[in-house]
């Protein structure tokens, strides 16, 4: 028997082709009669797809459902339920976003009618009556957004010169007046001002402390052994140069009489305070300060023992040692004969001092040319800056004491002064 290849392959292919054909007709014809493959699935766009009134004509379908009740309709056609089925509407409620997120939900309190159940006469159309709630937010949201999502910026400051520029409002400032109660010009224009501490040291070099070490220099108390004399020789003049008479001098004297009314003196063992105000610079001011006179003896001086301090008390009970010529003394080197100090034989009582070493407040000399400058600045015992109104002038007992007038002081005048040091 001989098969006939071509044929068979050409019944095979028909086959192939025809099985699969009709499974696909047996799908459709199935979906068509009881939805073989139901798609149940809702429009969530909101829009009416319901087909409430039955005498209206539904769109043309190429394809009917066999059951109209089936409420799957076909996947190709819009969605609509079936004529005669009953139909709630739920209440719709608007609500009004917040402008700044998170939004806060207002709680809406809905009246909402019972459903009337239409009953279906004739052909079955759907009948169903809906009252939609009004919604009563509990709070009213300060700025609505506008449609599309967008909402007002809040309003910023504008101003250039305030502190928040850009930033929202109000405007900040800085202030423009001291604000401070505690200042002394609260409510005055600024900067806010303040009284000064009180020094923890007052009258010290360091008025600021540590209170537990107050530097008040050198203090010295006066010696006990001496006497105050009360009555102060009144040819010692106080704060002026010394008084010279012309009349009062005598060439032909041996030694000569300088022209001079007189040379006060202060008897050994005792002091003298006098009242002349002598000022202590914070910062050195490269001056003589104090300067006092001595007797010119026959052309020259000679130095007596003496210390001269100044102080803050009228009986010179304390003061501070600005100047002591005497013998073992530290040598005087605030003055300006601080050469003789350090010379040879160093202080020693009656030393012999030149008077073209001398001050000379005039320049006319020789009688006011004995005096001794001193610079009370840079005094040893470092008194603290300040006005000092007493000064105390002592002569100590002479330990190989003369007999008057050589064994006492020998003070012509005292004057405060401002002197340049030489460099």
């Amino acid at each position: 028997m001989i098969h006939d290849q071509k044929r068979e392959r050409r019944d095979w292919t028909l086959l192939i082709f025809i099985i699969p054909i009709g499974i696909f007709l047996i799908i459709i014809v199935g979906q068509i009669a009881i939805r073989l493959i139901p798609i149940w699935s809702v429009n969530a766009d909101m829009n009416s797809n319901l087909e409430p009134d039955p005498n209206s004509a539904r769109p043309f379908a190429l394809l009917e459902p066999i059951l109209p009740q089936i409420l799957t309709p076909m996947a190709w056609m819009e969605y609509y339920l079936t004529p005669g089925a009953d139909v709630y509407y739920p209440p719709f409620l608007t609500f009004s976003p917040t402008a700044s997120p998170p939004p806060t939900e207002a709680t809406p309190t809905a009246t909402e009618a019972p459903p009337t159940q239409a009953t279906p006469t004739g052909t079955p159309s759907p009948t169903s009556t809906s009252t939609t709630g009004t919604a009563s937010p509990t709070n009213t949201p300060e700025e609505t957004e506008p449609p599309g999502g967008s909402s007002t910026p809040p309003p910023t400051c504008t101003d250039p010169n305030a502190n928040n520029q850009g930033q929202p409002l109000p405007c900040t400032y800085d202030p423009t007046t001291c604000e401070d109660p505690n200042a002394n010009n609260q409510g005055q224009p600024l900067p806010c001002t303040y009284d000064p501490p009180p020094p923890v040291c007052p009258g010290a070099h360091n008025p600021n402390g540590p209170a537990n070490a107050c530097d008040y220099g050198d203090i010295t108390t006066i010696d006990p052994g001496l006497t105050q004399d009360t009555t102060i020789d009144p040819d010692i003049g106080v704060d002026e140069p010394p008084d010279n008479d012309p009349s009062a001098a005598d060439p032909s004297a041996t030694p000569p009489v300088p022209p001079d009314n007189g040379i006060g003196e202060i008897e050994d063992g005792t002091y003298i305070v006098i009242s002349l105000g002598v000022t202590v610079e914070a910062t050195p001011d490269s001056n003589y300060d104090l300067v006092y006179y001595e007797w010119n003896n026959g052309g020259n001086v000679y130095l007596d023992w003496i210390i001269i301090g100044i102080s803050h008390n009228s009986d010179g009970s304390q003061y501070y040692e600005v100047f002591n010529w005497g013998v073992n003394q530290d040598p005087d080197l605030n003055s300006n004969v601080s050469d003789y100090s350090t010379d040879g034989d160093g202080e020693v009582d009656d030393e012999e001092i030149q008077l073209t070493d001398l001050h000379d407040p005039d320049g006319a000399g020789p009688a006011q040319s004995t005096g001794i400058l001193i610079d009370v600045d840079n005094a040893q015992s470092r008194p603290p800056p300040a006005t000092y109104e007493f000064v105390v002038i002592i002569s100590p007992p002479d330990p190989d004491p003369l007999p008057p007038p050589e064994g006492n002081a020998q003070v012509d005048a005292i004057q405060a002064t401002e002197v340049p040091i030489p460099p």
